[in-house]
């Protein structure tokens, strides 16, 4: 009875770097069985995009040509982190998360140093796959989110 009354999921996110194709086909499964998506232009998601229609999914992120001029502007150290991202870095350097593990807190901390090399974005020496850039326009899409899945009636006509 359940698979003919439950959808596979209400949203499926497939959060990809333009221009890596790391978004593959699972997304299309979800969207078959009345999923929507929040996720970037990449990979199967373009395709689903241009079938399914702009309003069944939530996009953010960069274009894939745009990563080239960020990655450029980057190098000479204009890549802003922003003040939401920021505070979630605090919060993990303060240990808050490591629950006393050092060896986990150190861990923790490359990551956010590796993250915040803001003159290496775009590279394995930094953040690699744009996440500090994409940040504030994926909160904004889970604001979108929200919203619309807050009118169920519109929710339900997205996802049949």
């Amino acid at each position: 009875v359940a698979q003919v009354i439950c959808p596979a999921s209400d949203i499926s996110e497939h959060i990809s770097t333009a221009g890596t194709e790391a978004s593959g086909t699972s997304n299309m499964k979800f969207v078959m069985n009345g999923g929507l998506i929040i996720g970037t232009m990449d990979g199967a998601n373009i395709e689903i995009r241009e079938e399914g229609g702009e309003e069944t999914m939530f996009i953010f992120g960069c274009l894939e040509d745009d990563v080239p001029k960020i990655k450029q502007r980057a190098s000479t150290g204009d890549y802003p982190i922003d003040p939401r991202m920021q505070r979630v870095f605090e919060s993990i350097r303060s240990g808050r998360f490591a629950c006393g593990d050092s060896e986990a807190q150190d861990k923790f901390c490359d990551l956010i140093d590796k993250l915040c090399n803001v003159t290496a974005a775009g590279t394995w020496d930094g953040d690699r796959y744009l996440l500090i850039h994409d940040f504030p326009s994926y909160v904004a899409a889970q604001d979108s989110v929200d919203k619309t899945y807050a009118d169920m009636p519109k929710w339900a006509s997205l996802s049949i």
